[in-house]
């Protein structure tokens, strides 16, 4: 029973437990023993519950007592290391805040934990969430559970590790340009960006992020997980005031794929335009995940927007909330914060008020752009990103499928292409390289239309099971990082 329980989606896991066939305290040890097997290569969980086992015992005595069921009863699950734990610290993957224990949840962790949901502890991310690799001056580098000599992606690397690794079937992330779903794309994942304010963020220190915001999602393996999550996390709150009122959406149900797709209009948009450099590889199994959709009943074609001033709104609108989140720190922490930081701190402080509107200008006429194109099509179907995962044993690769590129971190803009429109969108697997490395495809639904967007994507994993699929891991070929990644928490033998 132990290792199948390691199999069971969080749905399976609530349902066994509220039908007494397995006990929480079980599952719970289950999930803890597999955390304590893989941990020490993976490296995505940086901090556990101490209390989780006796968590357990009371979800146990709850079912034994006869109380009502909840969705989530018993199940465990994994927080990002930004987002704030009650009586568990929280680092932010930073030395600055290394110690630091909060004194209340998060408001997507409270309703995880009023769900039933037992919290196993916290995974591992870059300082503050700002890096494609998922690694700090803390715990160091994680590790792909595909090959743990590449990348995990960033910046919920750990959540996306821990859920590919079996060590909880349900991982909290945040996503500004990519960071739910890079590490989905990279692990093998299914995770939603939902709009913003679908669920509310608090605590924080601006209740306007009236830039991108930082949005947070579920990181799973099965579509019908997102849908159970999203019931439980989404819904408004006060102390949020951007968070959205309840739209009548039933997101169970529509991700438990029911519901035809008959006639929708999918727009394949490839490179975007030309906007990220495209491995040759990614695009033929994100295009065949697109057009796999005409066996739905779609309509598929290849069109696209243009996007070439994307690298325009970015500079500013993220440089805004680099100043407003990490400024005052730079000024007086600069020696203890990692040098990706650094730098993408250092870069904001260049620019100007007028910097910054003006990106926030061209951001709105981008916005009408997509709304316009969106007239015409139910969804966009686009690469997560545009390259495999790369080592982590070499430096950054300065070739996408062999052809020489400027700057390779440009594949990661398919993502930020659509962050800024605050457009819900769902990232799925579509396939393994010739090596066996993931590549993830994300569907961009209409605004507000997080259901849709599960529909689809249901749809699809229905069409192809053999693709939503765990690692045969193996951990005994690890080999050191590159020097430009920080490890001190793992040690390699020799």
């Amino acid at each position: 029973m132990t290792n199948e329980i390691l199999e069971w989606s969080a749905g399976k896991i609530a349902s066994q437990i509220n039908t007494g066939a397995v006990t929480a305290t079980e599952v719970v040890q289950t999930f803890i023993n597999q955390i304590e097997s893989v941990n020490p290569v993976i490296n995505a969980v940086c901090t556990l519950n101490e209390n989780a086992l006796d968590e357990a015992k009371t979800v146990d005595a709850r079912r034994k007592a006869g109380d009502p069921t909840r969705d989530l009863e018993g199940v465990p699950f994994l927080v990002k290391d930004i987002l704030q734990t009650k009586g568990i610290r929280t680092t932010f993957g930073s030395l600055l805040l290394e110690h630091d224990i909060p004194n209340e949840d998060t408001i997507s962790v409270e309703r995880l934990k009023n769900a039933g949901g037992i919290l196993l502890g916290k995974t591992n991310t870059p300082e503050f969430a700002h890096d494609i690799n998922t690694t700090n001056k803390i715990f160091g580098t994680t590790r792909n559970p595909w090959d743990v000599n590449v990348t995990a992606g960033g910046s919920s690397g750990g959540s996306g590790a821990a859920v590919a690794a079996a060590m909880a079937p349900l991982a909290l992330g945040t996503d500004l340009g990519g960071s739910i779903r890079i590490p989905c794309s990279f692990n093998n994942l299914t995770g939603l960006r939902p709009s913003p304010g679908r669920i509310p963020f608090y605590p924080t220190d601006y209740g306007w992020d009236t830039l991108v915001e930082h949005i947070q999602g579920p990181i799973v393996r099965c579509v019908s997980d997102v849908g159970l999550a999203m019931k439980v996390l989404s819904g408004p709150d006060d102390r949020d005031p951007s968070s959205i009122p309840c739209d009548g959406m039933d997101f169970h149900k529509a991700a438990l794929g029911q519901q035809k797709l008959n006639g929708r209009r999918i727009a394949y948009v490839g490179n975007i335009g030309g906007v990220i450099p495209l491995d040759q590889e990614v695009e033929k199994l994100v295009e065949e995940g697109a057009y796999a959709f005409e066996q739905l009943g779609c309509d598929v074609e290849e069109a696209c927007f243009d996007a070439s001033d994307i690298q325009d709104i970015i500079m500013g609108t993220r440089g805004f909330g680099m100043i407003a989140r990490y400024a005052d720190r730079y000024d007086k922490h600069k020696d203890l914060m990692t040098s990706q930081l650094i730098n993408q701190v250092s870069a904001a402080l260049d620019l100007s008020v007028r910097d910054v509107v003006r990106s926030e200008r061209l951001r709105t006429q981008y916005w009408h752009k997509v709304r316009r194109f969106m007239e015409n099509f139910d969804y966009i179907v686009a690469p997560v990103v545009g390259a495999p995962p790369f080592r982590l044993d070499e430096p950054l690769p300065k070739q996408v499928g062999g052809v020489a590129v400027d700057r390779f971190q440009d594949v990661f803009l398919s993502t930020y292409v659509f962050s800024v429109t605050g457009l819900p969108m769902i990232s799925v697997p579509c396939g393994l390289t010739k090596d066996g490395r993931p590549v993830g495809m994300q569907i961009i639904a209409r605004r507000h239309r997080e259901d849709q967007a599960l529909e689809a994507a249901s749809a699809y994993e229905r069409l192809a099971p053999n693709l939503f699929v765990r690692p045969t891991m193996d951990l005994t070929v690890l080999k050191p990082v590159s020097e430009a990644l920080t490890t001190p928490g793992v040690t390699i033998k020799k």
